[in-house]
Order: structure tokens, then C-alpha cells, then sequence
């Protein structure tokens, strides 16, 4: 006996397809990549004091609510409506403890047994929500906007806890007959996308307040000569920036922007960089081609380097080039035969 296949393969990529094609004549695309855009860099731009703070695994909690919501948004399109709407509830917890453990402090005895999986993972209680409003500027946007009774209104446990047919997959069918078809799931979806990502993004530009000093990409580099050379400080790294407050209300963003004005480290930042000097256009080569020895060694070699040298930077003019293929021939590393050579010799002679 053949066993009952309800959802099959073809039938999830139709479903696909056909929200592929919803999602684009009707400009939601674009809405959800931003949103999924901010979470990222939101993420990757937390303010390091130090080196170690590359490791400390501060954005640990909002890299994986990012993994989760990118995880939700291809199950919805595949046509798993319940597992979308419980990754969402689990991108959204993990989101939501990215600010829990930022306020507790990485250097806490409880975050590090938590990130090493030594500890359970706090529960949403009394002491959670106290330890939030701990943090002046979200206790203060709270009072004014019920961020917290916000979070807590969002209503995802049910496809959790499967409550009755309306939250589960057996009730698909009885959803259609009601008029929630594949498209009007996927809108339902979408619906709570944005309020998750619009949370985190409160929270976090009220945690990380330096997150709100959006510079453009032609200042940041007219400073450090580089996009690679921009330090992280907390800001970002230019125009991409403009996404965080992608699903923010005028009123809160103006609001948040108030509160961050006021921070004495985002009034540090903004003297630091107003009083940088513009670099010259030698200094931005000299910086240009520095960066650029170093992924020509990175990259196996001159010969792989300039395949996709202007992947790497599109500023470099004919002169550079020369002056870099006969640094990389002086050095003996035009290819990855030639880099490997000078490894076993340099292992000779220690």
C-alpha cells in the first residue's frame, strides 16, 4: 500500500512559485529583504570597545533570530504556513534575548554558561521584563508606546502549542473554506514579520544607540579611505545603514532619535568623526593598496587576485595594478604554487 502524500514535493514547489510571483507584483519582496537586511547588519554593527569583543558572542542571539526569519520566510513560501509561524515565534524569543543578555553583559557568568549551552535559556517572567526596563531608554519608549504589552500581545504561541484547528496544519483546508487561502496565509505572515523585525529594531537602536548615527558611504570612506577600513563603532558602514528603521513608525523613529541624541557615547562618536581629517587622495591609494597586498595573499596569489580585482575594490586605476603585480613578484607570490613554496621554506628555516 502506497503511502498518503499531502505534501509533496511538486506540490511545495507550486506553491513556491506561486508566492514568488504574489510577493512581486505586489512589492512585498522588497519589503521583506529589507526587513531581513536590517536584522542582519543590525547584528553584524554592535559596538566593539575591544578585540575580545569580536568573540564574545554579544550578537550571537540576533544572528540566529536572523537565521530563524529567513528560515520562516522560505517555509511560508514552501507552503508550511504552521512552521513558518513558529520560526517566527523562535526568531523573535532569540531576538528578544539578544537585548536580555546585552543588558546582563557578556562578561556575566549567566550569558557565558547560556552561549556554551551549559544553561537553559531564561524564561519571558517578572524578572525578564524587569531587567529590560532596567535600560533607561527602552523603559522610557515603553511608558510612552507600550513597547513590552507589545511583545507580549503578538500572539504566536498558539501555532506552538497547536490551539485547536485554526493553528495547525490539519486546518489548512478548514482555512481555505473560510477564505484564507495561500496568498491571504502568506499576507497573515507577513503581517507578523514586520512587527517582529519593527520590535527588534526598537529595541536594539534603543540598547545600541550609536545604531541611529546613519553616515553615507562617501563620508565614512572620505575618513578611512576604505570600506574595509571603517572601524566598528557602532554606526554601520554607510548607506547600507538606511534599512534599520525599515518598519518603524515617523513618530517612534523621531522619538528614538531623541533619546539617542542625548547618549554621551553617540555625542563621543559624532566628535570623533567630525574631527577626523579628510584624507588626501595619496592617502586613500596608499590605504587602497595596503589592503589590497593582503587579499592578493588571501586570494592565492596575484594571477587569482586580478580575475576579480574590482570585486574587491573598484578604485584601483592601471598605475596600482602595476605597482601591485611588482610587489607580488618581488615577494614570489604570483600564484598558490609560489605562496605555498614560500610556506615550506619559511618552515625550513624555523
Amino acid at each position: 500500500m502506497m503511502r498518503i502524500i499531502k505534501k509533496s514535493y511538486e506540490k511545495t514547489i507550486e506553491n513556491y512559485q506561486l508566492i514568488s510571483e504574489f510577493e512581486q507584483k505586489y512589492h512585498f519582496k522588497s519589503e521583506i529583504e529589507k526587513g531581513l537586511s536590517s536584522i542582519f547588519l543590525i547584528s553584524q554593527n554592535f559596538p566593539l570597545k575591544d578585540v575580545a569583543d569580536f568573540f564574545s558572542g554579544e550578537n550571537f542571539s540576533l544572528i540566529e533570530s536572523f537565521e530563524e526569519l529567513e528560515t520562516s520566510y522560505e517555509l511560508v513560501k514552501f507552503g508550511f504556513y504552521k512552521q513558518a509561524m513558529i520560526s517566527l515565534r523562535v526568531a523573535f524569543d532569540i531576538g528578544l534575548l539578544s537585548i536580555y543578555w546585552s543588558i546582563v553583559g557578556k562578561e556575566s557568568d549567566e550569558f557565558k554558561k547560556w552561549v556554551s549551552s551549559d544553561k537553559d535559556t531564561p524564561y519571558k517572567n517578572k524578572q525578564f521584563w524587569k531587567i529590560y526596563k532596567s535600560n533607561d531608554k527602552i523603559n522610557e519608549f515603553d511608558e510612552k508606546y507600550g513597547l513590552i504589552q507589545e511583545i507580549k500581545d503578538l500572539g504566536l504561541s498558539d501555532f506552538v502549542h497547536t490551539k485547536g484547528i485554526w493553528f495547525s496544519n490539519f486546518g489548512e483546508f478548514q482555512r481555505t473554506i473560510k477564505g484564507q487561502d495561500k496568498f491571504e496565509s502568506f499576507k497573515k505572515w507577513l503581517g507578523k514579520f514586520k512587527k517582529i523585525v519593527k520590535i527588534l529594531e526598537v529595541l536594539h537602536l534603543l540598547k545600541f544607540p550609536t545604531l541611529n548615527l546613519i553616515y553615507s558611504t562617501d563620508f565614512l570612506i572620505s575618513k578611512f579611505g576604505t570600506f574595509d577600513s571603517i572601524p566598528q563603532f557602532g554606526g554601520g558602514h554607510g548607506d547600507e545603514m538606511d534599512c534599520v528603521f525599515s518598519f518603524i513608525p515617523e513618530e517612534q523613529k523621531q522619538f528614538i532619535k531623541i533619546l539617542s541624541n542625548k547618549d554621551n557615547e553617540v555625542k563621543k562618536v559624532i566628535d570623533w568623526l567630525n574631527k577626523l581629517p579628510d584624507l588626501t587622495d595619496e592617502e586613500i591609494k596608499n590605504i587602497i593598496l595596503v589592503e589590497q597586498k593582503r587579499n592578493i595573499e588571501l586570494s592565492g596569489g596575484f594571477e587569482n587576485w586580478e580575475s576579480s580585482a574590482n570585486l574587491f575594490e573598484n578604485r584601483i586605476d592601471s598605475n596600482m595594478m602595476l605597482k601591485l603585480k611588482e610587489w607580488a613578484e618581488r615577494k614570489n607570490l604570483m600564484t598558490i604554487d609560489a605562496i605555498l613554496e614560500n610556506r615550506r621554506n619559511a618552515k625550513k628555516n624555523t
